[in-house]
C-alpha cells in the first residue's frame, strides 16, 4: 500500500466546502442580527416592531470586549415599549432561564438573539 501525504486546505477552501464563501458570510451575519422569535401571541406588525425594538437595543449595548450588557438592553427595551404601547412592560434577557409569567393577550414574546441570548418580553 502507498502512503499519500494529506494536502492542508486553506480555510478559505473550507469555508467555500461548507458554502460560507463571502457572500453567504455577510448573509448569514446579517440574519443571525435579528431575534428569532420562539413563541408569541402578538399581531404581525406589532411583532415586527418588537423585534426591531430588541436589535436595536441589544446591538446598542453591546461592547467588542465587554459583551452584553443586560441591564443596559433590558431598561431600553423596556422603555421603548412602555413608550410606544403604554406602561407595565417587563423584559427578561439571559443565557439560561424559565419562566411562567400571566401577560395580558397579545403581548408575549419569547425570542432568541444570535443563537444563544433569551429574551422574554410581556406586560401585564
Amino acid at each position: 500500500s502507498s502512503h499519500f501525504p494529506l494536502k492542508r486546505r486553506p480555510k478559505r477552501a473550507y469555508r467555500a466546502l461548507l458554502g460560507l464563501g463571502d457572500n453567504m458570510s455577510k448573509s448569514l451575519k446579517k440574519q443571525m442580527q435579528k431575534a428569532t422569535v420562539k413563541h408569541t401571541d402578538m399581531a404581525n406588525e406589532m411583532r415586527t416592531e418588537v423585534v426591531d425594538i430588541i436589535a436595536g437595543s441589544i446591538d446598542k449595548f453591546t461592547h467588542a470586549t465587554q459583551g452584553v450588557n443586560f441591564e443596559g438592553a433590558t431598561r431600553a427595551i423596556k422603555d421603548a415599549l412602555d413608550k410606544s404601547y403604554g406602561f407595565n412592560w417587563h423584559c427578561a434577557m439571559g443565557k439560561g432561564f424559565c419562566f411562567d409569567v400571566t401577560a395580558q393577550n397579545g403581548t408575549l414574546m419569547h425570542c432568541y438573539y444570535q443563537g444563544e441570548l433569551a429574551i422574554l418580553v410581556y406586560k401585564c
